[in-house]
């Protein structure tokens, strides 16, 4: 089993380590606690989290993804205009943004970072 700290275990939910403090003192996540009184967080445990739909309070948290092509793409506009109509549409349709990522390279580059 994988053990995340506090600040991954943030990361990869796109919130606040404080949230995960306030989650737990609620008791919808449990972390387990090491010897010295640190908090580990399991990705099954992260998952329950946002599947059980108990952080939205009935709204869908969604991830915002843009991606060109090129450096000259993203130079003109492009990027910053795909990203403006997905926060629109995420606005319009009452969705709650939890991350937001661009990328500026190739879509058949499996090789990119992340």
């Amino acid at each position: 089993m994988v053990l995340l700290t506090i600040s991954k275990a943030a990361k990869k939910l796109g919130v606040h380590p404080d949230s995960l403090r306030n989650w737990e003192k609620r008791g919808l996540i449990k972390p387990v606690r090491l010897p010295g009184g640190q908090r580990r967080y399991s990705m099954d445990e992260l998952n329950r989290l946002l599947q059980s739909g108990q952080l939205t309070d009935g709204q869908e948290a969604v991830v915002l993804y843009a991606r060109v092509s090129t450096k000259k793409q993203a130079g003109v506009g492009n990027l910053d205009r795909q990203m403006e109509r997905l926060w629109q549409y995420a606005r319009e349709n009452g969705f709650i943004i939890r991350a937001e990522f661009t990328d500026v390279a190739s879509g058949l580059n499996q090789k990119r970072r992340g």
